[in-house]
């Protein structure tokens, strides 16, 4: 039947037929003859012909006349003759036959007996009353129509599906701004209990931080269950629009299980049990806490639309954005504040912007939502490209090429089970070390993995990482990275033939996230929970640090920065950081939207101040340029920067 399927019921009955008669050809009694105009009959219609003309044979078609005197001087028609001897063309023929006599094209179909007749079997057999026959066209039609039916039936569970989806969203859209909205609350209490602010906010942040877990954990799995439904339908769609796209004789002949669509998605939970955190304020018997995380399960229907106006409260993010500015200007910094560069020294280390590269999109050259950058020593330039799953590699030339990592064996029975791609790679972090191997933080499977500079991954770590986030090359070659959940930094030796030979935890720290190191082996890292109240679209990716730790290859804490780096500043949402040549520590802010420089020999300076959307990368070339990768503007921005050029404050 799958050479049958693809033949032309119309074009075969032209070919097989004799136009005259409507008989079908054999090779003996109704043999296909050639006239010299080109048109084929049966001999036995050129019989009739030959003997009504006394000049030989009228072609009935186009009335031009083959002088024969008998019908043996004509050819046979050798492609018919073919068609008819060859073993597999006639076993495609005989299954277009009719059931019946097994000699005619059908031109009926027998709705009782479910079978395709010519007319001559229909007239015998298929008369009585009970048999309900129709022409082979408008059965096929019928056919048709009730696959029209179900495939409609189909799109009307995709819509719901969507609408499902987007209730998933809003959802999650909201209770992400609870999460705000009681952190809100905590910093307004937090004006009133200074001494023991740090302290405080490490327990409140990390309480919240499990509960924001145990609701992520719940909403992306229900995610989940609605993008394989959804893979589901679109698979049985497109199975339903080939066979209506197949010939009428196969789609009428094969049976298709009637089967109710609707119900696809009967067996996804109508409800999900999230966790709804509420600021409890405590008093101050004992060590001071500012106060303390509770949590209480809540029902959300996930078939009906989410009203407007839930339990989540109505704070929207302009509020929150204008009350966190008041808090922020009433609080004090409890730690020695830096102070600014002279006025002199600012104007001097003012970055002025060169040029951009890139935009959005995902050809080679082009990003979707970067969130990490890296020069090397030569002035190569790494840049993970989230949004495509991929790390691109830039030399002074332009783009040198992509790594992504290549599925693994349950990977690609995954793809092949749903019919569709899964990302290969969901970088976060890259950096490079002395030894030319590219380290790389992986969300997809929350791992650490080891490139070459060819692309060949040589080593993939994940024992005792909970969330790897940051990663950078120490003056070793040795890889720090950065464990958010697990609160740890750890320290990988890797080997270009073995893989990690050895890691070893170099200290614990408050959600360490984002990290760096300078020539020395001083390790710089970030701490807390700092939120970017423009962040409309949720991204965890750019959530980023509240203050700035260091410690040395040894493991001793070294210089800090806090929260309030000054009587007047803060930091809002530290997204990147990397070291100059004199050791100056740059830091982009996203929540800001500035790059801060604090040179080593203290104070701090704004070196760019406007132009930026969200920067969540930063580095310094050796010709002396600063490149800050803008992640909502998808590209990478150039500025002068020349450290030769600054004096010492």
């Amino acid at each position: 039947m799958a050479a049958a399927s693809v033949l032309n019921m119309d074009a075969l009955r032209e070919v097989l037929e004799c136009p005259i008669c409507m008989e079908t050809y054999t090779e003996e009694l109704l043999r296909p003859k050639l006239l010299h105009c080109g048109h084929t009959t049966c001999i036995q219609c050129l019989e009739k012909l030959l003997a009504s003309n006394i000049n030989g044979v009228r072609c009935p078609f186009c009335s031009r006349v083959t002088r024969v005197t008998s019908l043996a001087h004509l050819a046979d028609n050798l492609t018919v003759l073919k068609i008819i001897n060859t073993s597999e063309l006639g076993q495609a023929v005989s299954g277009l036959m009719c059931k019946s006599c097994k000699r005619k094209l059908p031109r009926y179909f027998c709705k009782t007996c479910v079978v395709s007749l010519c007319s001559s079997c229909k007239e015998a057999d298929h008369t009585p009353l009970n048999h309900i026959v129709l022409s082979l066209h408008d059965a096929a039609n019928e056919r048709r129509k009730s696959l029209e039916e179900r495939l409609a039936k189909l799109r009307q569970g995709m819509q719901d599906l969507q609408k499902r989806k987007a209730i998933l969203e809003a959802l999650t859209a909201q209770v992400k701004c609870k999460y705000k909205s009681v952190l809100l609350d905590y910093s307004k209490e937090e004006c009133r209990v200074q001494e023991e602010l740090a302290r405080s906010r490490k327990l409140f942040t990390s309480s919240l931080s499990e509960v924001e877990k145990l609701n992520s954990q719940m909403l992306d799995d229900q995610a989940y269950l609605l993008n394989i439904t959804e893979v589901q339908v679109v698979s049985r769609c497109d199975y339903i629009l080939l066979k209506i796209k197949q010939s009428d004789t196969a789609l009428l002949e094969d049976s298709l299980e009637e089967e109710a669509e609707t119900e696809i998605a009967a067996d996804l939970p109508s409800e999900l049990t999230l966790q709804d955190p509420e600021f409890l304020k405590v008093g101050h018997a004992g060590p001071i806490q500012v106060g303390q995380v509770v949590k209480k399960p809540y029902i959300v229907n996930m078939q009906e639309p989410l009203p407007e106006v839930t339990t989540f409260g109505t704070v929207s993010y302009k509020e929150i954005e204008m009350q966190s500015e008041e808090i922020s200007s009433m609080q004090s910094c409890p730690s020695p504040p830096l102070t600014k560069l002279s006025e002199a020294t600012c104007n001097l280390q003012q970055c002025h912007f060169l040029r951009k590269m890139g935009s959005k999109g995902n050809m080679p050259g082009m990003f979707n939502l970067p969130v990490s950058l890296h020069v090397t020593a030569l002035g190569e330039v790494l840049v993970a490209d989230r949004g495509n799953c991929r790390i691109q590699v830039f030399n002074r030339k332009g783009f040198l090429r992509e790594i992504r990592r290549s599925p693994s064996g349950i990977d690609t029975f995954v793809l092949s089970f749903l019919g569709a791609d899964l990302p290969n790679l969901i970088p976060l972090s890259v950096t490079m070390n002395c030894h030319g191997l590219i380290g790389v933080t992986d969300n997809y499977d929350n791992s650490v993995k080891v490139y070459t500079m060819e692309g060949h991954c040589i080593a993939c770590h994940r024992s005792q990482l909970s969330k790897p986030w940051g990663i950078a090359a120490m003056p070793s070659g040795q890889f720090v990275v950065t464990d958010v959940e697990g609160g740890k930094l750890w320290c990988l030796t890797v080997d270009r033939s073995l893989g990690v030979v050895k890691y070893n935890r170099l200290c614990n720290a408050v959600r360490p996230k984002f990290v760096t190191c300078d020539h020395e082996g001083t390790v710089y890292f970030t701490q807390g929970l700092g939120l970017n109240l423009e962040n409309r679209q949720f991204e965890h990716h750019l959530e980023g640090g509240f203050s700035i730790g260091s410690v040395g290859s040894d493991g001793q804490l070294g210089r800090q920065i806090s929260h309030f780096f000054s009587e007047n500043e803060d930091f809002r949402c530290i997204a990147g950081m990397c070291v100059g040549a004199r050791g100056d520590l740059i830091v982009a802010d996203s929540g800001r939207k500035e790059i801060l420089h604090f040179p080593k020999s203290g104070g701090y300076s704004i070196l760019i101040r406007e132009g930026l959307t969200c920067p969540v990368g930063v580095s310094v070339t050796p010709k002396g340029q600063l490149l800050v990768l803008d992640c909502w503007d998808h590209c990478i921005k150039i500025y002068s920067y020349n450290v030769r050029r600054y004096s010492t404050p």
